[in-house]
Parts: C-alpha cells; structure tokens; sequence
C-alpha cells in the first residue's frame, strides 16, 4: 500500500508537471467514458433494469386477444397463477372550466393482482363492479391525483364525470407506480373489459380482438411450459367456437415475458448505440496511449536511470500504471459529469422515442459501469506503453542521445498500429452512420400516398352516453364539416377514423366478388377505415380510377366502397375494380366499388404496401375520428377557429393532440430519427478522434526526425519532395486503418440489416464513400504538420545537431 500511495502522489507531481498533456489526455478520456455511461444509462433503464414490479421477471404478455378466448385462458390455464386483460381509451373529464381529455383504460379484475400492486389509498375492485351492469367506479393514478386535485385525500367516494357517466373515485395507486405499457400511461383505470365503446357487444362476444392479456407463471413453470397449454387451449377454443372471428385464420396466442413485450423490438437499436459509444472510447484509449508512448521517449533517461539504481521492470510498470490509473480517475471523472448533464437532455425526449426513457438514471448500476470503464481504460492505454518503456535493455537507453530517440523501432511501430487501428475502428463507425442514415433518407423519401403538408389533425371522442347511435354520430360530423368548411382560411376538411401514419387501423373480414366466401376467420383480414366526403381531397391522395365519396354515399343509400391500388390488383389483377363487390363476412352486405386510390402509409413507413378499404362513415358509423383539416393559415390561428367551430356543435367535447400532420409522420418515425442522429454523432468523435491522433503521431514524428530533414534537404531533396515522402508514410498507416476497416466492416454492418430500410448492409456507395470522407481526414492530418516540417532551414537544424 505504501509502494501504491508513493507512486500516485509521484504521478500526479508529474502530470502537474505536464498541463498540456494532462489536460488533452483527460479531456479525451472524458470525451469516451461521458458518452459510454450515458448511453450505458439509457440501456440499463430500458434493457437491463427489471419492470417496476415485485417478481417481475414472472409477468408474461401474451398477443392481442378477445375478451371470449382469454375467458376461455383465464378460466383453463394451469401454467399461469392468474391472468388478466386491460385496453387504453380516450375519455372525456367534465371539469368546472371545460371539458378535459384524459387517457383511461379497462381492466379485468385481476389486473392489479397480476402486477402485485395494491391502491396506496382507498381499495381495488370488487367482484360485482366486474359484472354487467355494475358500479361505475374508477381507481386514479398518483400523478392525475395530484394533478388535478391537489393530492387531496377527500377525493375517495366522490364522482367524477367521465365520457359523460357519474363515476366514484374508489383508490389511488401508489406514487411509484407505472405502466409504460401504454403511451400516454393512463390516468383512470375502469372495470369490465367487456365493455368498449366502439364495438357492438355482439362484436365482443364473438372473438372481436382488441384486449392485451398479462398474466404471472406458477412456481416452477417456465415460457415453453405456458406456451405449450395455451396452443392447447387454443386448439380446443377453434373447435369449440368455430365460427367466432378469431377461430380462423389467426395465429396461436405467442407467450412471452412482458418485459420482452415492451423493449423486445428496441434491443438491437441499443446495442448498436452501445457499440458505437465502445468503438469512441477504443479510439480515445488508443489516443492516449499513443501521447503514454511519445512521453515514454522523452522519459526515457529518467527510466534508465532508475533502472541504473535498481528499479526492477515490475516496479516500473507499477509506477507508470499509476499514472495511466490516475489519467483514467480525472477523465472517467469529468466524463461522469458530463454523463450527469447529458441524461436529462435524454430523459426530456419523447418517451415516444424509447420506453422507459423517462426511468434513466445515474444510479448505482450506471456508477459501478462507469467505474469498470475506469479500470478497463486505464489498462487499454496504459499497459502497452507502460511493459514497452519499462522493457528496454538498461545500455541501450543509456547511450541513446537525442539523435537515439527517434521514431523507429518497436515504439514507433506500436504508433503506427494504434494509428492504423484508430483508422479501421472510425471507418466501422463512419460506415454504420453512413448505412443509417441512407435508410432514414429513403425513410423520409416514402411514397405516403398523400400530401401531409398544410394538414392539421384535431382528434375527436363522442361519449356513448350522447352519441350512442349511429345517427347522432353521423349528425355531429355533418354539423362540424359544414361550420368548420364555413371558415374562410379552411380549404377542406374531413373526418377520418384513424389518422396515417399512426398505425392506427380497424380489421375485418371480407370477402371480395370472384372469391368462395367461408365466413368469419375464413375469410382475408383486411384494415379498413371510417372516412367522411372530402377526405381523399383534403389529404390529396391520388384517384387511380372511379371517383370519391360525395353527399349519396350516406345511411340508406348504396352501400359503397374505395379500395386501394394493392387491394384492386390482389384481387381482381386482370379486370376493372370499379363496379366489383366486397362483402362483409359478418354483416354480408354487399359493397360496390366505387373508387381505386393510390396505396397509403397508416402504420409504419417501412412496411410494405397491404389491402386496404374505406367506407363512408354514415354507412358504418364510429365514435372516435379525427378531423383534418387543410388550410394556408397560421397553426395558431386555424386551431382557434377551429376549436371554437366544434365547440358551437358539442360544447362539452375536449379537444387536445391537435398535431400538423408533419408533426405527425414526425413522431412515426421518432425512434429512427433518434438512433441515427446518435449514431452520426458518435461517428464523427470517431471520425475527429482519428484525426487528431493522426496528427498527433506524424507531429511528434516530424519533431524528431528534423535532422534526417535537414539532411535530405542539404542533399538536394526538394521541399515537394519531402512533403511527398512525409505524407506517404502517413497514409500507409491510414490505407492499412481503411483495408482493415473495410473488412470488418463487412462483417460488423450485418448486424444492421434490422435497422435498414431500402439499403444493403453491405452497400459499396457508402463503403465507398465513407472510405473517402476518412482518407481525406487522415490526408489533411498528415498534410499539415508535413508543410510546416518542410519550412525548415536545414542549416540551422544541422548546426543544432
């Protein structure tokens, strides 16, 4: 211990000595760890930190299901301790100011049990709120609490008005509580999951899927057991219910853990952060080995003398891995706290962007992490240098001179290899960023199948308690086109009941003319949508053939129906669509197709083009839509208006999320946006990092080999020629860095086909091209201390020597 406080107390006294290079050396390690530990961070709370409940790790999800068959699981299953099924909802809270959107949700009554949570305050539900007809009642979470009633603990057993229903708050969950399942989570939870608003209960209980289903395994059951009784349960739910509408075609309930459920999709994306950020800080340690090295050479009488007075070769390597130790303390530290400013600007995203994002934390995990990364670095670029100047034979160094300490030999070539290596690891980094963000430029390049620009969405919920029938539904959307369309600045407008690209859709079985009709579950799923007239115009989605919905297409006229181009050429591809038939398998009524437009995005901009219908919604009515409107005018201006126009049709409607439609594709592509945008910046440290060392490495190079310069020079060589010379041997080392990179990023960039869209992994454009960004780099690198090595005098650098 001794031996260890003397050596610490030696290394910092000489890296005092020596600011300049502390200081790059630090910041450079900084640099590496801040960004590590960050990132570390953001892992850690999405991927590796259990779900904020007790014995998470034996909560299963399961696929979506009907409320019929996960009756028929909850009441068979022998793997799972118990079961339960929830859906989220948009509601209406009449406040004493105005009418408030909310977002709530049904659960069955097992629910919280499955989570093991309990009501801080008040109590769970009842078995006869379960039942049809029960109480109206309602458990709050601690943030709506607080929120909108000031945590005031006289708020169990009174009513809340929802969606127009009398409703009793009965429990509040506790403050640490949360479903990031959801997004937003809710703020109400409500019983009876057999209740929805937008469907008939004939719907509900004949296998309409629209519940998520979580349960918890038994004691000593595993995924594959519950997987294997629940195909079993499956299998004799089809025959028992075969003709109910997910006794057909749907795949068997999947079972997996719910933590998988949530962040399952997102582990490649992290881990290629995490990789990235590894990839800055190996460039970073090899940076500072390679400064470890040329102050190794400067050293290099003061080790001999040492050794001279009987320094064993251990005892050296101990001494400078104190000061590599040291370096890494004061950069791991600074990086830390860069660590400690960065996460909240991550934490302040959109938790859109990544679930559980809100949960980063620098907390004792991401500490140790970040106290590992010390340890890890300061053996990265301290130990090669360290075993090197502490291994030369004692004679050697002791008759070395200046002239002794040039660039050749072991030391230089170990430079030349952190080099090299700086280079290959850039150009992974270069090339995965390049890859990514082509992928999201053909992202952005999609063929939406409308024109979002100008469009502004304002989202619309009737409470069942008004709007209960379809008519009234039907009304309310005649009334609020023609007020809102009354607006001088409005161009068009319509209501749609799911917005693209939110992935939003309703599915159904049809069957098309031409085909065998077998009925529900038989029969293609296909999504369709709700739209109002106008909608195609206002969202200028191309007409391919026949025309759009008008003021006909209502209650009681011709039921009709517009398809897409895919769904036209799946399933008439030789023939004419317009004036074909669609039926739907439950209701059988017979849709003529009136019009073909151009394929659009409603879920995810990289998923290929499917079937898609629209129905006018007099003709199939729905309470939730969302009103478009295209218009010139300024967004705060137009939402205004706009508001007030669907206040003179309902007063007591919340409108919120009104979004542009851009922000909307936005939002869709959030997560994409995010990884590349980090990917990028981790790139170029990466690409900076590699440059410097570069330079770094042909400076100090250049500084010792002035005589040999000189020499040439008295000799005859031209300064062109020298500065050829001098350059060569710098891009030798960045040449080795680009074929050693090229063939690992081969290799490497594999692992993003999951993240491409529309680019190979292996693509020689940006091979190509990110080869060329780092030649050029490295070029500049060397140029630089090449020219001012080359002005020179050589007399007055011989007569120095």
């Amino acid at each position: 211990m001794l031996n260890l406080w003397q050596d610490l107390t030696f290394a910092l006294r000489m890296l005092r000595k020596n600011p300049g290079f502390t200081s790059v050396a630090v910041l450079t390690l900084a640099l590496g760890v801040g960004a590590n530990t960050t990132i570390f961070s953001v892992v850690h709370a999405v991927l590796l930190k259990p779900l904020p409940y007790p014995d998470a790790g034996g909560l299963v999800s399961l696929t979506a299901s009907s409320f019929t068959k996960f009756t028929q699981i909850h009441d068979q299953t022998r793997t799972l301790e118990a079961t339960a099924a929830y859906y989220s909802f948009g509601s209406s809270l009449l406040t004493a100011q105005e009418p408030e959107a909310i977002q709530g949700a049904h659960v069955s009554l097992d629910f919280f049990r499955v989570l093991g949570v309990t009501p801080a305050r008040g109590r769970a539900f009842l078995p006869e709120e379960e039942q049809t007809g029960g109480a109206n009642v309602a458990i709050l979470s601690d943030g709506f609490w607080h929120s909108h009633f000031a945590g005031d603990g006289s708020i169990l057993g009174k009513t809340l008005v929802l969606d127009g229903n009398g409703t009793t708050v009965v429990g509040i969950l506790p403050s640490g509580f949360q479903f990031p399942f959801e997004f937003p989570e809710p703020d109400v939870w409500l019983p009876r999951v057999f209740e929805h608003p937008l469907l008939k209960p004939t719907q509900v209980q004949m296998g309409a899927g629209y519940l998520s289903v979580i349960g918890r395994l038994r004691d000593g059951e595993d995924l594959p057991q519950a997987q294997a009784e629940l195909d079993t349960i499956d299998a004799r739910y089809r025959q028992q219910f075969a003709s109910f509408a997910d006794a057909g075609k749907d795949p068997s309930p999947q079972v997996v853990s719910l933590a998988e459920s949530l962040v399952g999709g997102l582990r490649a994306s992290l881990l290629v952060l995490l990789a990235a950020v590894g990839f800055v800080l190996l460039i970073a340690c090899a940076n500072v080995a390679n400064l470890l090295l040329a102050r190794a050479a400067v050293r290099e009488k003061e080790i001999a003398l040492r050794k001279a007075l009987g320094a064993s070769r251990g005892r050296l390597v101990a001494q400078l891995l104190s000061e590599s130790l040291v370096l890494s303390v004061l950069g791991s530290a600074l990086g830390i706290g860069l660590a400690f400013t960065l996460v909240p600007v991550l934490r302040s995203l959109k938790q859109a962007s990544l679930p559980r994002l809100a949960e980063t934390r620098m907390d004792v995990p991401v500490l140790l992490f970040s106290m590992a990364l010390c340890i890890l670095t300061a053996a990265l670029f301290g130990l090669a240098p360290a075993l090197q100047a502490a291994g030369k034979q004692l004679q050697d160094s002791l008759k070395e001179g200046v002239r002794g300490s040039s660039s050749g030999g072991r030391r230089g070539k170990l430079r030349g290899s952190l080099v090299a290596a700086e280079m290959a690891v850039a150009l992974i980094l270069i090339t995965g960023a390049g890859l990514l963000g082509e992928s999201f430029t053909r992202l952005l390049q999609v063929n939406l199948g409308f024109s979002p620009q100008g469009v502004t969405t304002f989202p619309v919920i009737l409470p069942s308690t008004r709007y209960a029938k379809g008519e009234q539904q039907a009304e309310f959307y005649r009334q609020t086109l023609q007020r809102v369309r009354s607006l001088p600045a409005v161009e068009s407008a319509a209501f749609v009941s799911f917005l693209p690209p939110s992935g939003g859709y309703r599915l159904s079985y049809f069957c098309a003319e031409g085909q065998v009709c077998q009925g529900l579950g038989k029969d293609p799923l296909i999504a369709f949508w709700q739209v109002t007239g106008g909608y195609f115009e206002t969202m200028r989605a191309p007409l391919l053939h026949g025309r759009f919905f008008d003021d006909h297409d209502v209650a009681g006229g011709e039921p009709v129906i517009i398809i897409n181009e895919t769904a036209a050429k799946h399933f008439w591809p030789n023939e004419n669509a317009i004036g074909k038939h669609i039926a739907g398998s439950r209701d059988l009524i017979q849709r003529q197709v009136v019009g073909v437009v151009a394929d659009a995005k409603f879920s995810a901009l990289k998923a290929a083009n499917a079937d898609q219908f629209y129905v006018p919604s007099e003709q199939m009515p729905y309470s939730t839509m969302t009103l478009v409107v295209r218009s010139a005018a300024t967004p705060e201006a137009l939402v205004a208006a706009v508001r007030a126009k669907i206040a003179e049709a309902d007063p007591t409607l919340p409108i919120s999320g009104v979004l542009s439609m851009s922000n909307v594709i936005a939002t869709s592509i959030a997560q994409p946006r995010l990884i590349t945008q980090l990917v990028g910046t981790f790139a170029g440290f990466a690409l900076l990092l590699a440059a410097i060392g570069m330079y770094g490495v042909m400076a100090y190079s250049l500084s010792q080999r002035k005589q040999e310069i000189g020499i040439r020079m008295s000799l005859g060589a031209g300064r062109r020629e020298i500065l050829q010379l001098i350059v060569r041997q710098g891009m030798t080392l960045a040449f080795a860095g680009v074929i050693i990179g090229v063939v690992a990023s081969l290799a490497l960039t594999r692992l993003l086909t999951g993240l491409l869209f529309g680019v190979r992994a292996t693509d020689p454009s940006i091979f190509a091209a990110a080869a060329a960004v780092l030649v050029m780099c490295a070029f500049l690198a060397c140029y630089v201390p090449a020219r001012r090595a080359t002005r020179v005098d050589p007399i007055s650098v011989l007569r120095s020597e």
